[in-house]
C-alpha cells in the first residue's frame, strides 16, 4: 500500500470517528451538567433544611423557657416565640403565586443578555440567527454548575457553530457579555449599598470588580484583542466595535438586572412572616426592590469571581450579609437558600426548553 494510500485511509478513519467523538463529547457535557445542577439543588435544599432545624430548636427553647416564666417576663418570649413561628417555611405558608412570578420575571430577565451576545457577534463579523443565539445563551447558563466554569463558553461556542459562528469570536462575545454583565451588576450593586451598614469589603468589592470588568469591555481593549485573535479582522470595520456596542451593552444587562432583582424581590416577599397582604411591612416595595437588586446582584457578580460552581456558598453568604440589615438574620438566609433552588430550577428549564428547540429546528432542516 503506497503512503498516500495509508494516508487516505487514516484520513477516513478519522472522518468515521469524529462524529462519534462529537456525540460522546455532547452526552458528557450533558451529564456534568446535570450532576451539577444536582449537587447546587441537593445543597440548596440540605440548607434549608438546617435553617429550618435551628427555627424550630430556637421555637423549643423558648417554650421550655415559658414554663418557668414569671408574668413579667412571659409575654416579651411569647412574642418571640410568636415571631419565629410565623418566619418558619413550609409548603403551605410559602405564597406560590409569587414564586411563580419570580421564576417568570428571573426567565425573561436571562433574555436581554442573548440580545447583547448577538450584537457583540455581529460587530465581529458574525451573523447568527436570533433564536440560535438565545438558545446558546439560555443553555450556557448551565454550564456554571461545573467546575472553573469553562463549560459555558463550550456550551455556546458548540451551540453557535450551528449558524457556522467561528470558535474565537463566539469566545470573544462570550467574554465581552459576561464581563459587561457582571461590570453592570457590580456597579448597580456598589451604588446601593453605599447606602447601607454593609461591611466595608462588600462595598470594596463592588466596586473594584465593577472596574476590573468594566476595562475589559472599553471599545479600545476590544479592537487590540480582536486584531490580536481573528486572522480575518480587517474584514470587521472599526466602527463595528466602537461606543455603540459599549453602550447597547450597558443597557441590554441593566434590564436584564432590574428584571432579576424584581424577581428576587417577589420571592422574598414569598416567604412567610416577612410580608402579610394588607399589613405594614418592614419596607416599602420600592425600598425592598433597591436592596434585593444590590443583593442579588452582588452576590452574584461575586460568586462569579470566585469559580466556584454557580458561586456556590459565596452567593448565599453576600445575599445574607447585604439583606440582612434590612429583613432581619434568618429571612436573608432564606431568600438565599430560596434563590438558589428557584434559579437553577428555571435555569435548567429554559435550557431544556432551548436543547428541544433546537432538535426540533434541525430536524426540520433536515426534511426540508
Amino acid at each position: 500500500m503506497s503512503s498516500s494510500e495509508e494516508r487516505n485511509e487514516e484520513s477516513g478513519d478519522r472522518a468515521r470517528w469524529k462524529p462519534r467523538l462529537i456525540r460522546v463529547s455532547k452526552w458528557l457535557i450533558a451529564l456534568l451538567v446535570v450532576i451539577g445542577l444536582i449537587f447546587a439543588g441537593r445543597s440548596a435544599v440540605d440548607q434549608w433544611k438546617a435553617e429550618e432545624g435551628k427555627v424550630k430548636a430556637q421555637i423549643a427553647e423558648i417554650e421550655t423557657q415559658l414554663k418557668t416564666a414569671t408574668d413579667s417576663t412571659s409575654a416579651d418570649l411569647q412574642a418571640q416565640r410568636n415571631a419565629l413561628a410565623s418566619s418558619l417555611p413550609s409548603w403551605g405558608s410559602i405564597r406560590w403565586g409569587y414564586c411563580f412570578a419570580a421564576g417568570l420575571l428571573y426567565a425573561i430577565g436571562l433574555l436581554p443578555s442573548g440580545f447583547l451576545l448577538r450584537r457583540a457577534l455581529v460587530s465581529l463579523g458574525q451573523a447568527p440567527r436570533v433564536g440560535t443565539v438565545i438558545a446558546a445563551q439560555l443553555m450556557g447558563h448551565v454550564g456554571k454548575y461545573v467546575p472553573g466554569k469553562a463549560m459555558v463558553i463550550v456550551i455556546r461556542a458548540g451551540v453557535l457553530s450551528r449558524d457556522g459562528v467561528k470558535p474565537v469570536q463566539a469566545t470573544m462575545s462570550v467574554f465581552l457579555e459576561t464581563f459587561l454583565m457582571m461590570a453592570v451588576g457590580g456597579t448597580v450593586a456598589g451604588v446601593v449599598v453605599l447606602w447601607l451598614p454593609v461591611p466595608t469589603w462588600i462595598s470594596l468589592m463592588a466596586g473594584a470588580i465593577a472596574v476590573a470588568a468594566s476595562l475589559p469591555t472599553f471599545p479600545v481593549v476590544l479592537r487590540f484583542v480582536a486584531k490580536k485573535l481573528i486572522k480575518d479582522f480587517a474584514d470587521v470595520s472599526d466602527h463595528r466595535i466602537g461606543w455603540g456596542l459599549f453602550f447597547a451593552g450597558w443597557a441590554w444587562s441593566s434590564l436584564s438586572w432590574l428584571l432579576i432583582g424584581a424577581s428576587f424581590t417577589l420571592l422574598v416577599a414569598a416567604i412567610p412572616g416577612f410580608y402579610q397582604p394588607g399589613a405594614d411591612a418592614p419596607l416599602g416595595f420600592a425600598e425592598l426592590y433597591l436592596v434585593c437588586t444590590a443583593a442579588i446582584s452582588l452576590a452574584v457578580v461575586i460568586g462569579f469571581a470566585s469559580l466556584l460552581p454557580g458561586g456556590a456558598g459565596i452567593r448565599e453568604l453576600v445575599v445574607t450579609t447585604v439583606l440582612a440589615v434590612s429583613i432581619g438574620a434568618t429571612h436573608a438566609i432564606l431568600a438565599a437558600i430560596a434563590a438558589r433552588i428557584l434559579f437553577a430550577v428555571v435555569e435548567g428549564m429554559v435550557a431544556l426548553c432551548s436543547w428541544l428547540w433546537l432538535r426540533t429546528s434541525a430536524n426540520q432542516s433536515v426534511s426540508n
